[in-house]
């Protein structure tokens, strides 16, 4: 009993920190521990969220309220995240001196973002094409277009493909309950690894602008979501975390919301959300809504400005906050990632994609609390929605 009361992830965490600090060198022997339990996870998330989505929608009347307030939520949240990044990096930057670190220029290997490719992002053109590539957004489009089609067919045929849904959803969860039984070792493994590789004399360069990503991130998560969870659920916020604390350990440790979806959609339907808001809000918050990414990445493009030298008049640092929350969402399907990203935005802003390099710097370190911060948006803003329903339910009865 005590043994199993041990076995949990905030422990496995714990461990991982540990070895890392006593034993880094062994770290490139447990590795794939966490490898597979990564992998695991991404091949459940994609079915999981097709069928799940299908499941929940086809049989909702709900969805133009639901997916209304859901997209609301994500607007106020990530512009929140962004001004505070924004106005906090103008804050720690502003003593920065010029030519502070010595940048080896960096060659993004992404081409810019065009309208056409954020186009291509959202709206897929192949179903087993978006399935390999692990696009989320196409994903999401397919399931909600497939749910908005069952409404127009016969009842039977209606009536066999929820069947379906829901049985597959069932055999999925049921693999996932599986999966989550190694959550301590694979979580442990990643942090193990993570660790042991990161370069801390290279992100501790800037002081200033760790101090003032963690006073973002400490701000946004610490105080503002569980206020606005308090406000507008009017429940305790703490609570709400403590049931959530398996999937956000699992996104630190891991640095994915893809990967921490099926274990975020697991959480809140043991917390009471129903399973047709879990469904719908996690998959389209894992790709659209940042909060974590927005606030980063404004910190971020203010010290590359101030390190260039480059003075940022007002209307820039507002289009800095405006720039984060559009490529919240162009980033998913692009190849290269958070780098590509990047450079797009560098170059917006006439900045020297020499500043990229500072980005590489710093971006394995923060990766993991960012992506934490981003699902703790996610599952908050899920919670909220599925209490406005209820309240909205019972009013109408």
């Amino acid at each position: 009993m005590i043994l199993r009361h041990f076995y949990s992830v905030p422990v496995g965490l714990l461990l991982g920190i540990a070895l890392a600090l006593l034993f880094p060198q062994g770290a490139p022997y447990v590795a794939w521990l966490g490898q597979i339990f990564v992998s695991v996870l991404k091949l459940l998330i994609l079915p999981l969220i097709l069928v799940s989505i299908f499941a929940s929608l086809a049989g909702s009347t709900d969805l133009r309220q639901m997916g209304g307030r859901a997209m609301t939520y994500y607007l106020v949240t990530t512009s929140v995240a962004a001004t505070l990044g924004t106005s906090l990096g103008l804050l720690f930057s502003h003593d920065l001196p010029v030519g502070l670190l010595d940048l080896p220029p960096v060659s993004p290997n992404a081409a810019a973002i065009s309208v056409d490719r954020l186009v291509a992002n959202f709206i897929p053109s192949n179903l087993f094409v978006s399935l390999s590539a692990g696009n989320v957004l196409h994903i999401v489009f397919i399931a909600v277009v497939a749910a908005l089609a069952s409404r127009r067919i016969a009842a039977s045929h209606r009536t066999t493909l929820l069947g379906g849904a829901h049985a597959l959803d069932a055999l999925l969860m049921q693999t996932l309950n599986g999966v989550l039984l190694f959550a301590p070792v694979g979580v442990g493994a990643l942090v193990y690894a993570g660790l042991a590789e990161m370069d801390w004399a290279g992100v501790f360069q800037l002081r200033a602008f760790v101090w003032a990503v963690g006073l973002a991130a400490l701000l946004h998560s610490v105080v503002l979501l569980p206020g606005l969870y308090r406000v507008r659920a009017r429940c305790s916020p703490w609570t709400f975390a403590a049931a959530c604390r398996v999937p956000l350990l699992t996104a630190l440790s891991t640095a994915s919301s893809t990967a921490t979806l099926p274990v975020s959609m697991r959480a809140l339907e043991a917390f009471g959300i129903s399973e047709r808001v879990a469904s719908f809000s996690l998959p389209l918050g894992a790709s659209l809504n940042m909060d974590g990414s927005c606030l980063y990445q404004s910190v971020l493009l203010i010290f590359m400005s101030q390190l260039a030298g480059a003075d940022l008049s007002p209307l820039q640092a507002v289009y800095i906050v405006l720039l984060t929350m559009a490529s919240s969402a162009g980033t998913a399907g692009i190849p290269g990632g958070g780098i590509a990203m990047m450079a797009f935005m560098l170059n917006l802003l006439g900045l020297p994609q020499t500043y990229l390099a500072l980005y590489l710097v710093v971006d394995r370190f923060f990766d993991y609390p960012i992506t934490a911060i981003n699902v703790w948006g996610d599952l908050v803003v899920a919670a909220i929605v599925d209490r406005e329903l209820r309240r909205d339910e019972r009013g109408a009865a």
